[in-house]
């Protein structure tokens, strides 16, 4: 599958509940994530990156009730690691986090594909020794 050409047509593949509201209400998601990431070293993934970012402040700042979501779905994110007898309470496996930006982003599932995306890229990822 090809990159996406703009982080609009990234948003519809990544993100459909956020892409299903609009132009109006997606753009300003898509702005603000822009200003926030610089196009060097994501390569064909910049758009993708760009959706990513966008869909993950959207969530956490609506808190995932709007287009479709439920709060629950909104903050189920990553294997479950353990889980009580009555299956109210459950804990969530995390990735490797190297900050506290990291475990912010790591709070939605648009998030940790956010920094699954970035670990991949050379750049800002893990580099195989030659």
């Amino acid at each position: 599958m090809a990159a996406p050409a703009t982080a609009a047509v990234a948003l519809a593949q990544v993100a459909p509940p956020l892409y299903a509201r609009g132009e109006a209400v997606y753009q300003p998601w898509l702005d603000d994530a822009t200003l926030q990431i610089a196009a060097t070293g994501w390569g064909d993934h910049y758009a993708k990156a760009i959706a990513l970012l966008a869909a993950h402040q959207w969530l956490r700042l609506t808190g995932g009730t709007v287009a479709g979501l439920t709060p629950t779905a909104a903050e189920a994110v990553g294997a479950i690691s353990g889980e009580g007898a009555d299956g109210r309470n459950r804990s969530y496996a995390n990735p490797a986090l190297t900050g506290p930006l990291d475990a912010e982003l790591a709070t939605t599932r648009y998030g940790l594909a956010f920094l699954s995306l970035r670990r991949s890229r050379y750049t800002y990822g893990a580099r195989l020794a030659v």
